[in-house]
């Protein structure tokens, strides 16, 4: 497959791609670019995941990229979900496993990682805590919506500040030239840009897909992002 058939295949259906020439470059000169979608196991698979996420990701396999679905136990245990009981979160994984081997991803043409195979390693903390000093905590506070929690939330958990460190080294620890998402997850993905040469990484090509709305009017309230148009996605998806 010719570089512009991989970038026609890569870019398409995407609502941003940071950047377009970033993105070119990389097709021009690897073979199997490295990328992952990361997931919260934590519960039914919403319909915008297995249609909008799932067909991304296997144009991305069909791309020629080694991909990486990432189920992030961790990260959903932070994040309560589940109840915050780890058993459940990696069933829950489990059953995201099964839906995108259904989906026309099976072991194989990706590679499934929890976030428990990462943490296990001294190296991967030393990651997150370079990341944590590399950074100010009202900018890690900036990217906490990427968790599904307002920026002006009053009961704001401890734990929770781990997580938008925890995400970025996530995509330093696996070798990552792709970090792809929905555009919730815009805020960490532009944290491990700026961070990215600091710590000696090149900052990776994100690539953000458009979010499917409530059917309802959105209900939840407060402020996911700067943006009035990517804030109302948000809370619409949240809805």
């Amino acid at each position: 497959m010719d570089t512009e058939t991989r970038f026609n295949l890569v870019s398409q259906n995407l609502q941003e791609i940071i950047t377009r020439d970033e993105l070119r470059n990389l097709l021009e000169t690897k073979d199997t670019p490295r990328g992952y979608v990361g997931f919260e196991p934590s519960g039914m698979m919403h319909a915008g995941t297995g249609l909008v996420v799932g067909k991304k990701m296997r144009d991305y396999a069909d791309a020629g990229f080694h991909f990486i679905i990432f189920l992030a136990d961790w990260h959903g245990w932070i994040n309560n979900k589940m109840g915050g009981d780890m058993e459940n979160i990696r069933a829950a994984g489990e059953y995201f496993k099964d839906c995108f081997t259904a989906l026309g991803l099976p072991e194989g043409k990706v590679e499934y990682l929890w976030t428990s195979d990462l943490v296990d390693g001294k190296e991967y903390w030393e990651k997150v805590v370079r990341v944590m000093k590399a950074t100010s905590l009202k900018r890690i506070l900036r990217a906490m919506p990427i968790m599904g929690r307002s920026a002006d939330s009053i009961d704001v958990e401890s734990a929770w500040a781990l997580y938008p460190a925890l995400q970025t080294s996530d995509i330093f620890q696996m070798r990552l030239d792709v970090a792809a998402a929905g555009m919730d997850q815009r805020k960490v993905h532009m944290l491990a840009r700026e961070v990215a040469p600091k710590l000696g990484y090149t900052p990776p090509v994100c690539l953000h897909s458009p979010l499917l709305p409530s059917l309802q009017d959105a209900t939840i309230e407060g402020s996911f992002d700067e943006d009035e148009n990517i804030n109302k996605s948000i809370k619409g998806k949240m809805s």
